[in-house]
This record gives C-alpha cells, sequence and structure tokens, in this order.
C-alpha cells in the first residue's frame, strides 16, 4: 500500500536522502535514481519538487548553512572570547565533516562555479549575523572600532571562502586569519 505524506514532508525526505548521499560520496556521484530509492518515490516525484539536480544540491547547501548559522548564533550569544568562539565555529564538528566532505570537494570543480556561489551566498546569510556579533566583540576586546564589524565579516567571510576553493586555505589557516581580522590577540 503506498503512504500518502504531505508535500513538505516527502520534499524533506528527499533533502535528507540526498544530504546523506551528498556528504558521503558528493552529488557528481549521485544519481536522481539513488536518492529516489533511498526514500522509495517514484523518479517523477524528484522533478515535481526539483527542476535539476542542481536544484537538490542547492537545497541540501541550504540546510547545512542554516544549521551552521543556528550552532554559530548560539556559540556568538554564549560566553567566552573572541578566540575561544572562532575556535568553537571552526572546530565544530557538523563544520568541520560538512566541509571536508564529497559534497564540498564537488562544488569547488570548476564546472559548478555557480553552485559554489550560491554557498558563499547562503553561508554569508546565515553566518554573517553570528560572525558580526563575534567581530564587535573581538574588534571592542582590542580596542577597534566595533562599527567595522560588518565589513570586516563581508570580506572575510568571501575571502576564506574563495581562497578556500583554490584549495589555499586548511581549517587551522581559516582560524589564524579569523582571529587576526576579528580581532583576537593572536
Amino acid at each position: 500500500m503506498r503512504i500518502v505524506k504531505k508535500p513538505e514532508e516527502r520534499r524533506a525526505e528527499m533533502v535528507a536522502a540526498a544530504s546523506k548521499l551528498f556528504v558521503q560520496q558528493g552529488f557528481v556521484r549521485t544519481s536522481v535514481a539513488e536518492i529516489v530509492s533511498a526514500v522509495d518515490v517514484a523518479k517523477g516525484l524528484f522533478y515535481y519538487y526539483f527542476t535539476t539536480k542542481d536544484d537538490m544540491v542547492k537545497a541540501v547547501v541550504e540546510g547545512f548553512c542554516s544549521y551552521l548559522g543556528t550552532v554559530a548564533q548560539e556559540i556568538a550569544d554564549g560566553e567566552g572570547t573572541t578566540r575561544e568562539k572562532i575556535a568553537a565555529i571552526l572546530g565544530h564538528e557538523s563544520l568541520r565533516s560538512c566541509f571536508t566532505a564529497p559534497l564540498v570537494n564537488d562544488l569547488c570543480l570548476p564546472q559548478h562555479a555557480a553552485l559554489y556561489m550560491d554557498m558563499c551566498d547562503r553561508m554569508y546569510e546565515h553566518l554573517s549575523p553570528a560572525l558580526e556579533k563575534i567581530a564587535a566583540q573581538g574588534l571592542e576586546e582590542s580596542g577597534r572600532d566595533a562599527s567595522q564589524a560588518h565589513r570586516v565579516v563581508s570580506v572575510g567571510l568571501y575571502g576564506l571562502l574563495m581562497t578556500a576553493r583554490r584549495g589555499d586555505m586548511s581549517l587551522p589557516g581559516a582560524d589564524e586569519l579569523a582571529q587576526r581580522l576579528m580581532g583576537a590577540p593572536v
């Protein structure tokens, strides 16, 4: 007997299945057939919710970025120095696992530059409020102008993401650069 579910529930199931597959094997090596098989629905249902596989990639990235934004905000709102907060964000398991996964390796391929830029925009949208709060704290701690937090985060976050895409940035390097940008004593 066929199980009928609400559209938003079915869509969420497909995104969750795709997330798991993309993290394990990347989206390049994941077929639409694998995604629909994982949730036991017809292939046509995939195209009811997503025009292309790229749309699914965007939905998966949105989920990751939204979650990371929530984590970053909890850290920003918590106790600790700027240095401790930056280290907590960059050291958080979900950030480390997400950005060392085949999903991000696929996003870094030249043919997926538009998807990578979409990810950068989503990262900025979800992470910048928390990062601006931390940057303002760091700038204040170092006696600098906290009103520059927005600019520091805008330039710093996009710069880190672009440098990482080229393979020129490690997590320890990102930590050191973030510490310096946000005014934390290094």
